[in-house]
């Protein structure tokens, strides 16, 4: 008995043999049907769908035969897997040498005559065979063998439909799975962004509660305040002494201190609900909109403001204008004595996609606005603290302020959804650069 090649690709065969699943599932009529079919069309009084994993062949369908595998070498479908043939023939297994031994030969079932054909994929591996048997010899007719090759074909469509119905079921299954823990995840979220809600409409009242105090009830007793320093000033200030003068002095400030500082919170409190419509605006008109409300400042200092490179910008007027007065203000207050203040402002379209470092939509067009000045500047580390609210680089001697202003410049870019930065070193001083997006996306040349 000659013992049956091994396939060339068999590691790969018996891998896409276990992607069916088919091994030892229970008998279907779709294939009994068709083995049955066989029979009659050859005349033998067995046929089998046999599969072939490396240690036995195991029908799917057997009709004629009772029992349900062989050991695989035995099996003739193992030759017939790896013949150069269409159908792999045996007429007279009793006189052929690679045969004539086998147990299946001299013993039951007694095979004399075997024809099978390899049941292969779309990329030509073998899982099986179609075979039909008979215990004595034969010859198949044309007829026969086109008919056994036509139902051979309809088992391969069984199996691959088969196949298809259960990765369906898997990715059903997969795709049931996800649906639930999706919406565990929704249900999880929304139920976080309404906590989130209610948190946020309770900082809104919170904000609307502290805009009242600071509109109200703090600066109805600092007018006061402020009102009594006066009359003390007119009437009584001659008669104080040169330490008495000082301390009104003194108080008089800390009053105007306390004044802009409430102003400055009111400002920072209000810059997301003041004039919320995007509107696009030239940079150059909304400079010299502010500068004509600066204009004492301005000409006091000896400013020099420039616009050397204009741009449109999507903004909301009134809270941008509300930025670039802060930045200018701050400009002429931290300029540096024995210079004239020079602001630059200048503007261009850009696209996100040309600053990968920082937290811009590639996909996007920005105006990117460019304010600098030549004042006393400061040391680069203090970036990201300038930009929290009441955080100060000096002390109230050397520079008056409230540390609030920088803040609202820095809340009003992000109720525009931009992004800002600042370069700056001691005594080369400042640079603020702002990114907002474009309304209406345009096409960069």
């Amino acid at each position: 008995m000659t013992k049956a090649k091994i396939h060339p690709r068999e590691k790969e065969r018996l891998a896409l043999l276990d992607s069916y699943s088919i091994l030892d599932t229970l008998p279907e009529k779709d294939y009994d049907n068709l083995t049955q079919l066989a029979a009659e069309i050859c005349q033998t009084p067995i046929s089998l769908i046999t599969l072939l994993d490396d240690k036995r062949q195991w029908f799917k369908s057997h009709y004629g035969l009772e029992t349900s595998e062989t050991p695989i070498e035995d099996a003739f479908c193992a030759h017939a897997i790896t013949a150069d043939e269409p159908i792999f023939t045996v007429e007279n297994a009793k006189e052929d040498i690679r045969f004539k031994n086998n147990p299946l030969v001299t013993g039951d079932p007694n095979i004399a005559f075997y024809a099978g054909i390899p049941l292969k994929n779309t990329n030509g591996l073998p899982l099986g065979t179609l075979c039909v048997i008979d215990n004595k010899p034969r010859v198949l007719t044309q007829s026969q063998k086109e008919s056994l090759n036509i139902l051979s074909e309809q088992v391969i469509n069984l199996l691959e439909l088969r196949k298809n119905k259960l990765e369906l079921e898997r990715a059903h299954r997969k795709l049931k799975k996800f649906s639930k823990k999706l919406e565990k995840k929704v249900f999880q979220r929304t139920n976080q962004l309404e906590i989130k809600t209610i948190k946020l409409e309770l900082m809104i009242n919170d904000l609307e509660s502290f805009n009242h105090i600071c509109s109200h009830d703090l600066q109805e007793p600092l007018r006061k305040i402020q009102m009594f320093i006066s009359q003390v000033s007119d009437t009584e200030f001659n008669n104080l002494s040169e330490a008495g003068k000082h301390k009104l002095e003194r108080i008089d400030l800390s009053a105007a201190r306390m004044r802009n500082l409430i102003q400055d919170l009111m400002a920072y409190g209000s810059t997301e609900t003041i004039d919320n419509s995007l509107t696009s605006v030239s940079l150059k008109k909304l400079v010299m909109d502010v500068k004509d409300v600066l204009s004492e400042e301005l000409k006091e200092h000896k400013t020099v403001l420039k616009v050397p490179k204009d741009c449109e910008i999507t903004v909301r007027p009134i809270q941008f204008k509300q930025l670039l007065f802060n930045l200018f203000t701050n400009a002429i207050k931290y300029s540096k004595n024995e210079e004239k203040p020079v602001i630059k402002v200048s503007g261009k379209i850009v696209s996100g996609a040309d600053y990968p470092k920082l937290d811009l939509s590639e996909d996007k067009i920005y105006s990117r606005i460019e304010v600098s000045d030549n004042g006393i500047g400061f040391d680069q580390k203090y970036e990201s603290k300038i930009f929290e609210i009441f955080q100060r680089l000096h002390t109230d001697e050397e520079y008056q302020g409230t540390g609030i202003g920088l803040s609202i410049v820095k809340r009003i870019v992000t109720t525009h959804k931009g992004h800002i930065q600042v370069e700056s070193n001691v005594g080369e001083g400042a640079k603020f650069i702002i990114f907002i997006p474009v309304e209406n996306q345009i096409e960069l040349k």
